[in-house]
């Protein structure tokens, strides 16, 4: 019997979205996945990931994407330009390391001990107009469709890491985001993350830990690495490690944040992680913002003594409009206007920034003081918690909520920023002479 192309069958299944939150099984992460992913590069970890997210086809057990779509994902923010033909030959390449992919899951009772060992894909496909579809065996759909325990990611966050061991402990942290601590020996470590063999503990710090710090600090609140020892023949040999930051709730959003408050907040958690020394954090900005290493450490000697948090390229100009921040939630604007009132606290920003936390302010009081009328006669009215403590809930205290002038309102929050941080922003100038003479 001749063998024919499946043409009808493949032009039967395409979709034109691309799922950005990725759902991974517990069980493949802990047991298969060290073993598996053994040799590959960041592009390979980019393509299981993506596949990874997507809904399987229930009757033919297909997961199919866009090629343009997927091509968009991994090269966005990168200052490179690859061919739609020379994108799918890489490609390619690596959906076919994914047939080798076998999973093995154990279970024991008291009595039995049970293994399971299949094939996760069964065929790839891949072409230039706008297919990839990959088969998945069916005795491996449970991993994509039935998951009990799962690690929960962004597919846009993973893809634009920089290295394969940034990507790797992106995973791994993700799978205890609402924890906040792993720990690895150095043995699972060396393993878990294809540490090459040659790799002393030294090489392991400047050429996997360090750029993987300034890589994740955006997106885990003060991550930390500490390093555990035991005794040996010679002093103290390198035991392990240990990676905290903030647990993040269970009902935290991957996505569907908007691209500014995300910027915003990224960079917030760079600039206040107390685990980071300055250069590093220069460089973590940096790799965020896909500048070239030593571009925002550069500015901030030569232009800025207090910051570095704002963007070089938007230098002076407002963050936020009024429209923009009208479409953003109460919750949002209070933790947007208690960080900017943490920074400027501290000497952090700069004037322009004061006109930033005036609109802000300004929306977050006009949007409260709404939700209190609206729900005044409500079983449940709207209150304003005793812990907030922005510019907009003090004045809400003071006020009638029925009776007030807003142009009153609108001074008296611009006096209120410039008296409780404006003597903060007259911060002591350290730069060099040279430094000093160069900015003027």
């Amino acid at each position: 019997m001749k063998n024919t192309k499946q043409t009808q069958q493949l032009d039967l299944f395409y979709t034109d979205k691309i799922n950005d939150i990725v759902k991974i099984d517990n069980r493949v992460i802990m047991e298969n996945f060290a073993n598996f992913s053994k040799g590959w590069g960041a592009f390979d970890l980019d393509w299981w990931a993506l596949v990874t997210g997507q809904p399987v086809g229930y009757e033919d057990h297909l997961i199919g994407v866009p090629v343009e779509g997927a091509r968009e994902i991994f090269l966005k923010n990168r200052n490179s330009h690859e061919s739609l033909k020379d994108f799918v030959i890489r490609s390619n390449k690596t959906l076919k390391k994914f047939l080798k992919i076998v999973l093995e899951f154990e279970s024991e009772d008291k009595e039995n001990l049970s293994i399971m060992s299949a094939n996760l894909f069964d065929v790839c496909y891949i072409d230039t107009s706008f297919r990839i579809l990959l088969k998945v065996n069916s005795v491996s759909v449970p991993a994509f469709n039935r998951l009990k325990n799962w690690t929960r990611f962004s597919l846009s966050t993973l893809t634009s890491l920089h290295t394969v061991y940034s990507k790797r402990l992106f995973i791994y942290l993700k799978q205890w985001r609402t924890v906040g601590k792993v720990s690895f020996s150095i043995e699972e470590f060396r393993d878990i993350f294809d540490v090459p063999k040659s790799y002393k503990p030294g090489s392991i710090d400047q050429k996997i830990l360090q750029p993987a710090m300034e890589d994740l600090a955006p997106y885990f609140y003060q991550l930390r690495l500490e390093k555990t020892y035991a005794k040996g023949r010679r002093g103290r040999k390198l035991g392990g490690y240990i990676f905290t930051f903030r647990p993040e709730p269970k009902e935290k959003k991957e996505i569907g944040v908007s691209k500014k408050m995300e910027d915003f907040f990224a960079i917030y958690s760079i600039l206040n992680n107390r685990y980071l020394g300055l250069d590093h954090k220069f460089r973590a900005v940096d790799r965020y913002r896909n500048n070239r290493l030593g571009t925002t450490k550069k500015y901030y000697e030569k232009m800025h003594p207090q910051t570095f948090f704002i963007d070089t390229k938007n230098k002076g100009k407002s963050k936020y409009s009024l429209s923009f921040l009208n479409t953003q939630t109460i919750t949002s604007l209070q933790n947007l206007a208690k960080t900017y009132e943490d920074l400027l606290k501290f000497g952090k920003l700069k004037e322009w920034d004061f006109d930033d936390l005036f609109k802000i302010e300004k929306v977050l009081f006009a949007k409260q003081v709404n939700l209190i009328l609206e729900t005044a006669e409500s079983k449940d009215p709207y209150k304003i918690s005793e812990n907030t403590n922005t510019i907009a809930a003090k004045l809400i205290r003071k006020i009638n909520v029925n009776k007030f002038d807003q142009d009153t309102i609108d001074t008296e929050i611009m006096v209120m920023i410039h008296k409780n941080y404006g003597s903060f922003i007259q911060v002591e100038d350290h730069r060099s002479p040279e430094a000093k003479i160069l900015s003027k």
